[in-house]
């Protein structure tokens, strides 16, 4: 599965900010914020974090073998981030291991099968963060049992990049 989502969005939307807020993105640099705080302890976002921003493509497929677009399913899978966002607690571990926490609040369709998303990503680990702006960082194909569609994430455009000490 490529994500989990949280509901309502309100939730969501918070988390936008505790996400994009990431300099000092920690339980403790949130204690005025209820919400965030209770955000950046169900999620467990580490004290200190590097976080990146921008934009991602990925294709849709109706099966493992890549040869049909999954039209629906990509549709689907916008309409939900657009209208619900999609907060992905360890996304991709799979290629990165545990602990990046992905946050996807913008989609449009650029094409029949492939999809363009607007994402803010954060983990306590500097070499997860490199490798996902790496334009070199390849995935495998990934089942979103929600969509019932095969997902090949392609090179994430990192456009924006910080750091604890927001020196990267």
């Amino acid at each position: 599965m490529r994500s989990t989502f949280f509901s309502p969005r309100g939730m969501l939307l918070g988390a936008v900010s505790l996400l994009a807020a990431a300099t000092d993105c920690s339980a403790m640099g949130t204690a005025n914020s209820l919400l965030l705080t209770q955000i950046a302890e169900t999620v467990q976002l580490p004290m200190f974090t590097w976080s990146a921003n921008g934009t991602h493509t990925a294709k849709g497929f109706t099966t493992k073998e890549a040869n049909v677009a999954s039209v629906e399913g990509l549709k689907e899978d916008c309409d939900n981030i657009n209208l619900n966002k999609k907060l992905s607690v360890d996304f991709r571990s799979d290629v990165f291991g545990e602990g990046l926490i992905g946050f996807f609040y913008k989609c449009e369709p650029i094409s029949h099968d492939t999809n363009l998303y607007w994402f803010t990503i954060s983990s306590g680990n500097r070499t997860q963060i490199d490798r996902l702006c790496s334009q070199k960082s390849s995935y495998p194909i990934v089942h979103d049992s929600q969509h019932n569609t095969w997902f090949i994430d392609e090179p994430f455009d990192c456009t924006q990049r910080t750091s604890p000490s927001n020196v990267f």
